[in-house]
C-alpha cells in the first residue's frame, strides 16, 4: 500500500491534544493541537501541526512518501519548532500491516553515539487518528516524548 492510500482516512483538518515530556521520569503537559493532513503532488502526504509549551505556540511540519516500489517502506522529512530547532531529520520506515505508519531517524547527541527518534502515525478510521514519538537513547529502553490524539473537525 502506498503513503496516499495509508493515510487516506486521515486526510482532512483535525482536532485534539498534544501531551508532552521531556524525561521518562517527567509528568505528561498537555495542550490543545491542532492538525491538518493533506495529499501533495500526487504521491506525498503532508502532516502540518500546532500545540504548545509552557502557553507558547509551537507547529511542525512532516513531509511522508512511500519507499521503494519494492516494499511497503516509508520515508519522511519532519521538522518542528520544539524538537528538531533549525534543521530537519530524515526519517525511514515502514507501513505495518495494521496500517501504521513507523519512522526512524537519528540526530547527533552532545557527546557519545547518536540518538533516535521514532514517529508512529496511525492514520484512524477517518473519524480520529495519533501520533506518537518516541525517544531512542543508546543503552536504555525507549520512551514516549509526545502523543498527539486528533478527532476530525466537523
Amino acid at each position: 500500500m502506498t503513503i496516499t492510500e495509508t493515510m487516506a482516512p486521515f486526510v482532512g483538518t483535525w482536532q485534539g491534544h498534544n501531551r508532552l515530556r521531556i524525561m521518562p521520569t517527567d509528568e505528561f503537559q498537555e495542550s490543545v493541537a491542532t492538525a491538518t493532513v493533506t495529499v501533495t503532488a500526487r504521491e506525498f502526504v503532508t502532516i502540518e501541526y500546532t500545540w504548545s509549551h509552557e502557553d507558547k505556540p509551537q507547529s511542525g511540519l512532516l513531509l511522508l512518501g512511500s519507499g521503494p516500489a519494492s516494499g511497503p517502506g516509508a520515508a519522511a522529512v519532519w521538522v518542528d519548532s520544539f524538537h528538531s530547532g533549525p534543521e530537519w531529520m530524515n526519517f525511514a520506515g515502514e507501513i505495518g500491516d495494521d496500517g501504521v505508519v513507523r519512522l526512524t531517524g537519528w540526530y547527533a547527541a552532545p557527546s557519545g553515539p547518536d540518538w533516535g527518534w521514532e514517529i508512529h502515525i496511525e492514520p484512524g478510521d477517518g473519524n480520529s487518528g495519533r501520533i506518537t514519538m518516541n525517544n531512542l537513547v543508546p543503552e536504555r529502553d525507549p520512551y514516549q516524548v509526545v502523543e498527539a490524539v486528533y478527532r476530525r473537525q466537523a
